[in-house]
């Protein structure tokens, strides 16, 4: 769906003669808009609420490896700085192979984090964490990146219970 989102924009930026990086942009916005306002209509609710929380966890990610770089570079370069180190265990919100994967892969690409291992069978991902002198901190940071990442899947909707079978084999 993403790639007929591009595809219009880009048709609608050549259309009106602006095929730059810059006009197919602003015709994705104007394509985008109008997805928005037709969203109930032809169906696309979950689709634009998608897209929209993909680019703002994004756009939200993207400063937060910016301001953990920061804080890894006074680590590194600062005399007065003795980190902390230490291995934290954090019981996922959603017990899911693909989700705790993804999370796993966000906290190792920020500066200072490492995911270690999960163990699926208690939900639990055990992380590493550069400077843990604040473990609250680090908890919290990385319930926020959890919160945010489950948000972008579930298309800002809360996810549907899972049924069950009621004790039957």
């Amino acid at each position: 769906m993403l790639g007929l989102h591009i595809l219009l924009a880009v048709g609608l930026a050549a259309f009106v003669g602006v095929l730059s990086p810059l006009g197919v942009l602003a015709a994705f916005v104007v394509i985008h808009i109008g997805l928005r306002l037709a969203s109930d209509l032809l169906g696309l609710r979950r689709y634009v609420c998608r897209l929209e929380h993909g680019t703002r966890f994004a756009f939200w990610f993207a400063a937060e490896i910016f301001k953990a770089s920061i804080d890894v570079a006074r680590i590194v370069l600062g005399r007065s700085v003795r980190p902390q180190p230490a291995v934290i265990k954090l019981r996922l919100a959603r017990r899911d192979d693909r989700v705790a994967t993804l999370l796993g892969c966000l906290l190792t690409l920020t500066p200072g984090t490492l995911a270690l291992d999960y163990a699926p069978e208690s939900g639990l991902l055990y992380i590493h964490a550069i400077d843990a002198r604040d473990a609250d901190a680090v908890e919290s940071g990385v319930r926020e990146i959890e919160r945010r990442l489950l948000a972008w899947i579930d298309g800002g909707e809360p996810p549907a219970p899972k049924a069950t079978d009621g004790g039957q084999a």
